[in-house]
C-alpha cells in the first residue's frame, strides 16, 4: 500500500487512519476502501470537492524533480568545465573555449526546459473543470437571492472586483450575465414563487387585505396590496404582497374598485376577503364600500394622525428643537463640539434624531433623545449659537411631552408588526389609551394641559364607537386574554357576547355542545416596567380571584 501511495496523487489529499479506512483533509469524513483500488476516494474527491485539481500536486512533484534533475545536471557541466581546462594548461585555450562553449549551451536548453515545463504548468493551472449543471444551476438561485435580498443591481456581476471573488472561491463557476440574470433567471424564480404562493394562499380560510397608495419622487404612483391569512397547516400568519403596480389611472372610486377585484381574483381570493385596511383615505374608503368589503381604518395611521394634530398646541416648543437639531446635523463643527462636551460630561455620545412628518413616532424619537442630553446641548449652544438656546419653560414642556406621547410609542409598535394578530388588540389599547391620557388631565403647565385635552378630543372622534365595530368586538371577545376586561362599557360587551353566541350556536350542532371542553384560565399580557400593560395587569389581577373564568 505505501509504495503505491507515492504513485497516486488521491494520498495528498487523505490521510490513511486504518487499514482500508481514509480520512479526507478537507471534510474529515472516513471512507472506506477496497484492498486493492481507492476509487472510492476518487469519487469521494469529484463528488464532494469537485474544485480541487487532483493532478496539480503530482504534476508539481514531476516538475521538481525534473528541474533538480537539470540542475545537477548542469552543476555537474560547470564543474567539469574547469578540469579539462586546467588538465590542458596554456596550449589547450581552444579547448577550453569548447566546453565553455558546451556548458551555455546545455544551460540554454536547460533554461528553454525549465520555460517549458513552467508554461505547461500554467496552462494546466488555467484549465477550469466545469461544474455540473445541478450545482450551477444552485450557485446560480443563490446568486439570484443575494441579489434580490441585498437590494443589490444586477451588474454587480459585471463588477470586476465581485468576478475576481467569485474566480477565486470557486474558479469552475461561470457567473450569469446580466441580461442571462433579468431576461432568463429573474422571470423564472419569480414564476417559481409566485406558482408556489398561490397554491398556499388558496388554501387560507379567509383573507385581509392592507393596501396603500404612493407618489414616488419621478411623480410615478403606486398602489401596494398585502393579503394576509393563517396557515391552515401551521396556524402561523402569513403575508404576501399580491400587487405593487403602477398605477397611471385616475384614482377615483371606481376605478380603484376594479383594480382591487382584478387583484383579488387574479389570486382567487375574491370570495374569502373579511377585511380591508387602509389609511382611510375617501376614495380607498368609496373602492372598498362599492366592492362590497369590510373596511378597517389603519390603527397605526390614526394613531399618528391624532398625534401629529394634537403636537400643534406646544408647535411652539417643537419648532425650537428641530432648529437645534437641524443645525447639530448641518454644521460639522458643531456636532464635534457638542461629541466633545458630551465625553467631558462622562456621557456616552449620542447623536440628535431629527423629526420626519412623514415617519410615525419620530417626533417622540427627537424629544426623547434631545432631553437625554439636555446638559451637553445646553453647554454647547451658550458656546457657538447662543440664540438656539431654549427657555427654562420649552424644557419643561420637552420633559412632560416625552411621557405622554410614549403612550402612544408603544402601542404604533405593537400594532404595526405583521407576525401577530393585533385586531384582537384595537379595542384594549384605545381602552388603555384613554386611561393613561386621563391621568394627565390634572397638568396644570399651559401648553400640557393644552395638548392633553386636545389628545382626549381627537381619541374621542376616532375611536369613540370603536367598541360598536362587530369585527373588531368579536375579536376582542374570542381573544382569551381579554375578553369582557378588553371593553370600557360593559353594554358594548354584552350586546357583543349574544351575537357571537347566536352565530356560534348556528355553527356547533346540538349534538357537539356537550363536548365542548371547560374553559380554560386566561393568560395574561406580559408587560414591561412603565408599559401600557401595567394598568391592563393590575385589572386582572384583580377580576382572578374573584371569578379565573371571567368573560
Amino acid at each position: 500500500m505505501a509504495s503505491k501511495r507515492k504513485y497516486s496523487p488521491l494520498w495528498d489529499h487523505f490521510e490513511s487512519t486504518e487499514p482500508k479506512k481514509a480520512k479526507c483533509n478537507y471534510c474529515s469524513k472516513t471512507l472506506a476502501m477496497s484492498s486493492s483500488s481507492i476509487g472510492s476516494l476518487s469519487r469521494h474527491m469529484k463528488k464532494v470537492h469537485p474544485t480541487i485539481n487532483i493532478k496539480l500536486n503530482r504534476l508539481e512533484r514531476i516538475d521538481d524533480h525534473e528541474e533538480n534533475a537539470s540542475s545537477t545536471d548542469l552543476d555537474q557541466n560547470v564543474q567539469e568545465v574547469p578540469t579539462t581546462s586546467t588538465a590542458t594548461s596554456t596550449s589547450t585555450a581552444p579547448i577550453a573555449t569548447t566546453s565553455t562553449a558546451t556548458t551555455s549551451t546545455k544551460a540554454t536548453t536547460v533554461r528553454r526546459s525549465t520555460q517549458i515545463a513552467s508554461t505547461s504548468m500554467k496552462d494546466y493551472i488555467e484549465i477550469k473543470k466545469p461544474l455540473s449543471l445541478i450545482k450551477s444551476q444552485q450557485l446560480d438561485e443563490q446568486l439570484l437571492k443575494m441579489i434580490a435580498k441585498g437590494y443589490h443591481a444586477l451588474r454587480i456581476v459585471e463588477e470586476q472586483e465581485f468576478r475576481k471573488l467569485v474566480e477565486m472561491l470557486n474558479p469552475g463557476y461561470k457567473l450569469p450575465t446580466r441580461k442571462t440574470l433579468s431576461e432568463s433567471l429573474l422571470p423564472k424564480a419569480y414564476n417559481k414563487a409566485l406558482e408556489r404562493v398561490k397554491k398556499e394562499i388558496v388554501k387560507a380560510i379567509a383573507v385581509c387585505i392592507t393596501t396603500d397608495g404612493w407618489r414616488s419622487v419621478t411623480n410615478d404612483d403606486y398602489i401596494a396590496i398585502t393579503a394576509h391569512y393563517i396557515d391552515p397547516d401551521t396556524y402561523k400568519l402569513c403575508s404576501v404582497m399580491i400587487g405593487c403596480c403602477n398605477y397611471n389611472e385616475s384614482h377615483t372610486m371606481v376605478n380603484i374598485s376594479e383594480f382591487l377585484h382584478e387583484k383579488f381574483c387574479e389570486w382567487n381570493i375574491d370570495y374569502k376577503i373579511t377585511a380591508v385596511v387602509s389609511d382611510n383615505a375617501a376614495n380607498i374608503l368609496g373602492a372598498v364600500r362599492i366592492g362590497g368589503w369590510r373596511s378597517v381604518s389603519c390603527f397605526a395611521h390614526s394613531i399618528n394622525l391624532l398625534v401629529q394634530n394634537s403636537l400643534t398646541t406646544i408647535s411652539e416648543t417643537v419648532t425650537k428643537v428641530k432648529n437645534v437639531v437641524e443645525y447639530f446635523n448641518r454644521s460639522l463643527p458643531g456636532a464635534r463640539k457638542l461629541k466633545e462636551i458630551q465625553e467631558q460630561m462622562n456621557i456616552a455620545p449620542l447623536k440628535l434624531k431629527q423629526d420626519i412628518s412623514t415617519r410615525w413616532n419620530s417626533t417622540f424619537d427627537m424629544l426623547n433623545r434631545f432631553f437625554k442630553i439636555k446638559d451637553a446641548i445646553i453647554a454647547t449652544i451658550a458656546i457657538i449659537r447662543s440664540d438656539l438656546a431654549l427657555s427654562p419653560n420649552d424644557w419643561i414642556v420637552v420633559e412632560k411631552a416625552i411621557p405622554i406621547l410614549s403612550i402612544f410609542y408603544e402601542v404604533t409598535n405593537e400594532v404595526s408588526g405583521e407576525n401577530y394578530v393585533s385586531a384582537s388588540k384595537y379595542i384594549v389599547f384605545c381602552k388603555l389609551m384613554s386611561n393613561q391620557i386621563e391621568k394627565f388631565s390634572a397638568e396644570t403647565t399651559e401648553p400640557i394641559k393644552a395638548f392633553v385635552t386636545r389628545l382626549k378630543d381627537e381619541m374621542m372622534q376616532r375611536f369613540g364607537d370603536v367598541e360598536k365595530n362587530v369585527l373588531l368586538r368579536e375579536a376582542t371577545i374570542l381573544d382569551p386574554r381579554f375578553k369582557q376586561r378588553g371593553f370600557r362599557d360593559i353594554k358594548n360587551f354584552d350586546t357583543a357576547a349574544a351575537e357571537l353566541k347566536s352565530k356560534i350556536g348556528r355553527i356547533i350542532l346540538p349534538s357537539e355542545r356537550s363536548n365542548i371542553p371547560e374553559p380554560a384560565e386566561p393568560s395574561t399580557v406580559p408587560s414591561k416596567a412603565n408599559s401600557i400593560w401595567e394598568q391592563f395587569d393590575e385589572e386582572v389581577a384583580r377580576l382572578v380571584p374573584e371569578n379565573p373564568v371571567a368573560a
